[in-house]
């Protein structure tokens, strides 16, 4: 079984042009001190914790052939309605 990884999104609020307060990622650690750190330098940033599979290039490559079959599905299904016509 896979070990997981934890994974933290540094993040920023802002003040988007219509005056609302949004949150924008800044980057991504694998160091919970970088985390603390970026979130002790200013009010505004924060950091999001997520765990991530550590064989994640494995399930990405799954996940990146599962949409390449739907796309051919998609174009042959397009090729067989154009033919009927």
């Amino acid at each position: 079984m896979a070990e997981p990884v934890h994974v933290f999104l540094l993040t920023k609020l802002v003040i988007d042009p219509n005056g609302t307060v949004v949150s924008k990622n800044t980057g991504v650690t694998f160091n919970i001190h970088d985390a603390e750190e970026h979130a002790a330098s200013d009010v505004a940033y924060g950091y999001e914790t997520f765990e991530v599979e550590s064989r994640w290039q494995e399930d990405a490559a799954t996940t990146d052939l599962v949409i390449a079959m739907r796309c051919f599905r998609e174009y042959v299904a397009q090729l067989q309605a154009e033919s009927l016509r």
